[in-house]
């Protein structure tokens, strides 16, 4: 799973470096990947480079800083407050944090909680240009399909009015339960002669199938 940049990101806690559930959806907690290139909660989670790959890194959530440049089949996508549709047209929006009775920094306003985006030397524009780019890469890490959830009542309504009726057949699709339409396997990745080949034509644009733009 990976979502917007919503909620802060703690740091690691305490001696054994416990992830904080820092993402949280009503009584939905979950922490974000682990920060930095060291094991945490006793070396049973792992550090941000490997955490998609990692078995102990299911329960942990993504961001566009740690999912850029990866791929998997299936993605979950949770989409914050910093882009939420209003009437006819998106808005975005700039949150604020404050800490808690703990010390740790919880959602105050929601909207962005990201510090290289959410900053006052990026104007309007910008800020919304990094925001859907930020989408645009977590939308586009699965290979096969990818579920959207927004935070935002209004969001879903809209997002459910453009998907229109959907079936859910199960939490993880397999190839008897995909419609008809959606049963087109996967093309071959060209091999690959050597290590020194890139640039010189031989090698084959892997292929993604028609996709509509988002952005």
């Amino acid at each position: 799973m990976v979502a917007g940049f919503c909620w802060p990101w703690s740091e690691p806690q305490g001696d054994e470096l416990r992830l904080e559930p820092d993402v949280r959806i009503g009584d939905w907690h979950r922490p974000w990947n682990a920060k930095g290139d060291k094991y945490c909660e006793g070396g049973e989670v792992p550090p941000s480079d490997i955490w998609s790959v990692h078995p102990n890194g299911v329960g942990q959530i993504g961001c566009v800083y740690t999912a850029q440049g990866l791929e998997w089949d299936w993605c979950g996508v949770i989409m914050g407050d910093d882009m939420v549709r209003r009437g006819d047209r998106w808005v975005f929006q700039r949150g604020k944090s404050r800490k808690d009775e703990t010390g740790l920094r919880r959602v105050a306003v929601p909207g962005s909680q990201d510090p290289k985006v959410n900053v006052g030397s990026l104007d309007d524009d910008e800020f919304e240009r990094c925001v859907r780019h930020a989408y645009h890469v977590l939308l586009t890490r699965a290979s096969r399909a990818a579920v959207l959830y927004s935070t935002d009542e209004e969001t879903r309504a809209y997002l459910k009015k453009l998907v229109g009726e959907v079936r859910l057949d199960g939490l993880r699709p397999t190839w008897g339960n995909l419609p008809p339409e959606a049963r087109v396997p996967h093309q071959r990745r060209p091999k690959r002669s050597g290590r020194n080949n890139r640039g010189s034509g031989k090698n084959v644009k892997k292929g993604r199938g028609r996709q509509g733009m988002l952005f």
